[in-house]
């Protein structure tokens, strides 16, 4: 999806020494700062791409048969090979979006969609001074915090690109007896008749948006539709220092249906042209059948100094504190060279 998408699998680095999202869980200690290309929230296993070593196959051993066994070997009829039922043949890859499979897609993210929610909940009370009711979301995609946070009372809004995950967040609303209002829309213009009282721009989202000019006029728009002392939740991955620029995130989920391995591999980045391309693949093992979805995205890369500039830019929103992605509220982090994984509080002045 081009300019409004649901949670990059960018996202798959969050606490990761401990997915690839590439589409799993947090260590006791924090890790040290990953390189912002990809992030999964909370379970990622972050590794370069390695060179798999061939074992050496073992040297047959020569037996010599009693020449009667030979001769009853010959004429005896041959048996068929017994099917191997242990594992199925995967098909060929194809190459489409990974957000038109909103159900394998977020997958990789349903764990710690309780715990984001929680966070907002707890960041809503803490910073806006009045009670927090509407809610917009930003590049919702498959809505998985939308249907989080509607079914925790919160009247959402959900705003993306994509109407293949916005039906399938509407179907899963349905199933679950709640309501949000869906929207196809670009996240850089946008019109609502009401203002809301906060909004989000979930891991990475707004990395989407390659160019200063697209990304100025999303936190001019979401400013625009805020009331004044809410707050935008804006989370994303920056470029710490000495990071390195290449590498492969891995990650997997399942369910009793499915299985599905992640991988999210850098394929070409500049700082000249800050932009990074990324290339996601899913491996997806059913009952039935195994098969490999391949996918390319780009993201804009941030430095601190580049995010500080760019939000200085924006008059309407105040930069009021700033969070990591283990979405602690009582815990704050400076926005320094050394940030990687941030969660930025933005207010409406």
């Amino acid at each position: 999806m081009a300019r409004s998408v649901a949670n990059s699998a960018s996202s798959a680095s969050k606490k990761s020494t401990a997915n690839a999202k590439a589409l799993d869980k947090p260590s006791a200690t924090k890790p040290t700062a990953a390189k912002p290309a990809a992030s999964k929230k909370g379970t990622a296993k972050s590794s370069k791409t390695a060179k798999p070593t061939k074992a050496k196959a073992a040297k047959p051993t020569a037996t010599k048969l009693d020449p009667k066994t030979a001769e009853a070997k010959k004429s005896a009829p041959l048996k068929k090979k017994p099917a191997d039922t242990s594992s199925k043949k995967i098909k060929s890859e194809t190459v489409r979006s990974w957000y038109d499979y909103p159900e394998l897609y977020e997958m990789g993210f349903l764990k710690e969609t309780p715990q984001e929610a929680d966070f907002l909940t707890d960041a809503f009370e803490k910073y806006v001074p009045f009670p927090v009711k509407s809610v917009l979301e930003a590049g919702c995609g498959s809505g998985r915090l939308i249907c989080e946070m509607a079914g925790r009372g919160y009247s959402m809004t959900g705003l993306d690109l994509n109407p293949t995950a916005l039906k399938y967040c509407e179907k899963k609303l349905k199933k679950n007896k709640n309501k949000a209002n869906l929207v196809v829309g670009d996240m850089t213009q946008f019109s609502f008749d009401e203002p809301f009282d906060a909004a989000v721009n979930a891991i990475n989202t707004f990395r989407h948006l390659e160019s200063e000019e697209a990304a100025l006029a999303h936190l001019n728009c979401v400013a625009d539709h805020l009331k004044t002392g809410g707050i935008f939740v804006l989370s994303l991955h920056l470029l710490p220092r000495g990071s390195d620029l290449w590498g492969t995130e891995r990650w997997s989920a399942k369910s009793d249906e499915v299985a599905v391995h992640y991988a999210l591999t850098v394929v070409d980045t500049s700082l000249k042209t800050r932009l990074e391309k990324l290339r996601i693949s899913m491996l997806v093992k059913k009952p039935e059948e195994s098969f490999r979805l391949s996918d390319h995205i780009t993201l804009r890369i941030y430095t601190v100094k580049q995010l500080k500039e760019l939000l200085d830019k924006c008059t309407k929103l105040k930069l009021i504190a700033v969070h990591d992605f283990w979405y602690d509220i009582d815990t704050t982090q400076k926005l320094n060279a050394d940030a990687c994984d941030t969660v930025l509080i933005l207010q409406k002045v």
